[in-house]
This record gives C-alpha cells, structure tokens and sequence, in this order.
C-alpha cells in the first residue's frame, strides 16, 4: 500500500518556495517596487454560489437560483488554471456554496489533473458518492476538508440547517476513506470548523471524535462576522489557547488570535489577525489570487466586496486581471503600510505571511 506522501505528495509549502534563491531575491525587491513581477503561487476558485444547506452564518444559499451556466465552465477552469500556471501557479482550492452540486466536477477534475498542481477540496461532504470519490483519487486531489462544526449530531445540524447534515457528512467521508483503502492511495481527509461562540467551548469533545476516528487534519476557521453576540467572547479564545497546544499534532495550522491576553481581546472584536498584520502585513495581493463564483477576481476570499475587484476572468486565459490597475493600487497600499481595514479581520495565510516577512524585511515606512 502506498503510503500518504506516496500517494498525494507533500504539502505545499512557501518556505521551501522561497529557499530558491531567485525567488527568495525577488520577493525582498517587492516592498519598494510593488509593480514587479512575482509568481501566483496559490488560487482559490468558488464553482458556484448555490449549497444545499442551510447555514444560520452564511447567507450564500439564499441566492436565487436562476438556471443559468457557471460562469466558469470546466474548460474555462482548465484554461484559467493554465494561464496562472505559466505565472509560477502550485496548487488551487475549490469551494462553493457546495462544489459537488455541479454535475460537471469530476470533468473539472479531469481537465486539471494534467496541469502539476496541487488540488484541494472543501466539501459538506453530503452529496460525496462512490463516483466522486473515485474521480477525486483518480485525478489526485491532495486535500479533501469536510465542513463539521460538532460532535453532537444535533448541534452540527442546528447549525447547518438540515436535519440529517450530521450523519451524511460522515457518510461521505467514509466513502471517500473506504475508496481510498481500495485503491491503497488518495486525497487526506480533514475537518474544517467554524468556530462560533455557541460551539467554541465544545471544541474539546469535537477534537476527541476526530482523533477516535482517525482524522488527518483539522483546521479551526474563526466566523468573520460584524455581529457581535455570534462571534466568541476574549474570555472563550483565551480558556480554548489552554488546549491548543494539546491539539497541535492534528491541527492544519495555529491560531493567532488566542494566545495572549491582547489578541484574545483582538479575536473577541473579530480582529483575528491579532499583533501578526500590525508586525508585517500581508503579502497575499502578491503571491495569491482569489475567484468568486460571478468570475470577479480578488486577492483572496477576505477581500471580496472588501477591497477593489480586480475585473472578471473573461473566456480567455484571464491574465488580464493580473495586469489590472486595481490590483497594482492595492499591492502598492500594503507596501507603502496602508492597509485594509478587512485586512486585520483575516486569519488567513498567517503562516505565509511570517515566511514572507523574514525573506523580505520590514515594511517601508
């Protein structure tokens, strides 16, 4: 049997990218010449916006849906996923609403398979079949994250919206394990949870269930909202830090918000980011790229409707967004130390962004 590295390869990782001594030259240039040329090296594409549950914290699955084609058909995705390729792109996520809703999948599946790159999934898990899974280890998606938010049955449904969500979750997951014991390769399996302050102190018992069951990865994503009584108070950030470290060999990442009594109080008012963004900023309009399901091209998912669209991927290649003056202005704000206020509520690529501040230095004033 192959083993997991065999079988998926390794995490991509952006310190051993900028071990390149090229590269590594280039990004110290990019805080006085923020205009310059520099690799995408991840994308993160949202096939559609439509999800067949019902979130209480998302509001994605209240859009109308109107029949109309995605605007990224299979060959459009190829096509776009070629183009960054050429731009120095190694691995793109696809999410949704919920990405297995669209019947075409496994063909877009198929059509990236050939491109080199790294492919992870997030998924509900409830509509993943035999078929799906087959076509995720035949076309070696590394990641699949499966979205459960407790280890109560009743709660992870209250907070999805559909009775049953639970169990189907579970159900997916293990067609896609049992497939991928058959074929002795495929994709890791990993749980994604949106911590809330209605399931934040129950995390601990959810953390069990994981590890009784064999999880690979667990990654903890804090709930952005501007709604004050949905998001965990300082004090819950800062009794669930007393366990992180006990967590650490299946967390996907660390968090930065809990671990002092300043970033807890940063965490409870949404500011997950804590001390990391005011320390160096952040380097994504550079080495990420983020489309949303309308084709609208962003420098990451915290950033939609939050900071300039860089234009929409066209039926071409899309290079041209990466040409846009929009995404020149915003490159060349963060570089002079004028950031985004949605900026400091992201606790995405927190660990890229340390690596990056190391090979580059500090920010200009």
């Amino acid at each position: 049997m192959a083993t997991e590295a065999e079988s998926v390869g390794p995490e991509m990782d952006v310190n051993q990218i900028l071990q390149d001594e090229v590269l590594a030259a280039e990004a110290r240039k990019l805080l006085h010449d923020p205009d310059r040329a520099f690799p995408v090296l991840v994308a993160k594409i949202k096939l559609t916006w439509q999800c067949n549950l019902k979130c209480w914290f998302c509001s994605l699955w209240r859009l109308p849906d109107d029949g109309s084609p995605p605007v990224l058909p299979p060959a459009g995705v190829e096509s776009l996923l070629r183009g960054l390729k050429t731009q120095g792109l190694k691995k793109v996520h696809f999410s949704g609403g919920e990405a297995l809703l669209r019947p075409d999948f496994p063909e877009i599946l198929r059509l990236t398979a050939g491109l080199g790159l790294q492919v992870n999934l997030t998924t509900n898990g409830t509509l993943l079949n035999r078929e799906a899974a087959r076509a995720m280890i035949e076309h070696r998606v590394h990641t699949v994250a499966f979205s459960l938010d407790a280890a109560s049955e009743k709660k992870h449904d209250q907070t999805r919206g559909v009775a049953g969500a639970w169990r189907l979750t579970w159900k997916g997951l293990e067609t896609l394990r049992n497939k991928k014991a058959q074929k002795g390769r495929g994709p890791v399996v990993a749980v994604n949870t949106v911590v809330t302050r209605k399931n934040i102190e129950a995390l601990p018992e959810l953390h069990e269930l994981l590890k009784q069951r064999g999880i690979e990865s667990w990654r903890l994503l804090p709930l952005r909202t501007s709604h004050k009584g949905l998001r965990p108070l300082a004090a819950q950030w800062r009794l669930m830090s007393r366990t992180l470290d006990s967590w650490k060999p299946l967390l996907a990442r660390e968090l930065a918000g809990p671990r002092s009594i300043r970033d807890a109080r940063k965490a409870g008012k949404g500011l997950f980011a804590g001390a990391a963004f005011e320390r160096h900023g952040c380097y994504a309009p550079w080495f990420s790229l983020f489309v949303d399901a309308d084709g609208r091209a962003f420098p990451c998912c915290t950033g939609r409707r939050k900071m300039p669209s860089y234009g929409r991927v066209g039926e071409g290649s899309g290079m041209e967004i990466l040409d846009s003056r929009a995404r020149r202005e915003i490159r060349a704000s963060l570089a002079s130390g004028y950031d985004f206020e949605v900026c400091r509520s992201c606790d995405e690529f927190l660990a890229e962004n340390e690596i990056f501040a190391r090979a580059i230095g500090p920010r200009r004033e």
